[in-house]
């Protein structure tokens, strides 16, 4: 990814697109696209919903700054207590980079050298293929750089219009105490 994309996401930013699940922001934390300071806001966030099984999540939410040398620790344990796969805390983050690309696109030197490398950071997923630059269109599509911007959008809009289901059918409530989902939240009303 270029310099803009390869560092920590913003809160603001990631905030505005996604809620997310206990396990996807451990992943995002491992992964590099937030840092502690923006774990603990996050977190905040998810334990605010009222339905978060994890503890380890309470214990991010209430850390003050000078706490922020516990965060991996806390995130490690979100890790060992929520249940997702590595390819389903990975994908909320390809959306959250490639729309991070997107919205940067015009600052951006090579917008289409950005979606290459996003491409290759993420261990070249199946359903970035119809818009990486180097590989051939879809059949019956057209090519080139406003074609692939067409599908870029269109594959941000879906997955934008998933999460904000997602976070919809979030509401506060009392989980049963012993009960794993996964993520380690409930997603369902």
């Amino acid at each position: 990814m270029n310099s803009e994309s390869s560092r920590p996401l913003p809160f603001t930013f990631v905030d505005s697109h996604v809620h997310l699940l206990p396990a996807e922001l451990a992943a995002g934390y491992r992964l590099g696209y937030v840092d502690e300071w923006t774990v603990v806001k996050l977190a905040e966030r998810v334990f605010a919903a009222g339905n978060c099984q994890v503890s380890a999540i309470e214990e991010l939410a209430l850390l003050l700054s000078d706490d922020l040398d516990r965060v991996p620790a806390l995130v490690a344990e979100v890790e060992t207590e929520t249940n997702m796969t590595d390819a389903e805390e990975r994908r909320v983050w390809l959306f959250l980079v490639l729309q991070w690309v997107y919205e940067h696109r015009e600052i951006s030197a090579d917008p289409m050298g950005d979606l290459e490398k996003v491409y290759a950071d993420f261990d070249y997923p199946q359903e970035m293929e119809p818009f990486v630059p180097f590989m051939p269109a879809p059949a019956g599509k057209s090519s080139g750089p406003e074609a692939i911007e067409e599908r870029l959008r269109a594959y941000l809009d879906s997955r934008s219009r998933e999460y904000s289901q997602r976070s919809s059918q979030t509401r506060p409530r009392r989980p049963a105490p012993d009960s794993r989902t996964a993520g380690g939240c409930s997603t369902q009303p």
